[in-house]
């Protein structure tokens, strides 16, 4: 079974219960990634990308109301 944005909204809300550290959610998407890249929609490879690449540096960081709304966007996509 393909991993989907319901999946990754899960995940993604599993790891904010503990508090937002982008450090974390940063290793998450990339674990995500790499475990299941050859069956991911070009739309959640695309997020997950830009998840990962929260660990080079603040520049890059989601602030905790965009991981929010993307984990809202997620559930209903």
């Amino acid at each position: 079974m393909a991993y989907s944005a319901k999946n990754l909204c899960d995940d993604l809300g599993k790891e904010m219960e503990h508090g937002y550290r982008a450090t974390k959610v940063a290793k998450l998407a990339g674990k995500i990634h790499n475990d299941h890249c050859q069956e991911l929609s070009p739309y959640l490879d695309n997020k997950l990308m830009q998840l990962t690449a929260m660990e080079e540096g603040s520049d890059f960081e989601f602030s905790e109301g965009e991981i929010k709304h993307l984990i809202q966007e997620l559930g209903s996509h």
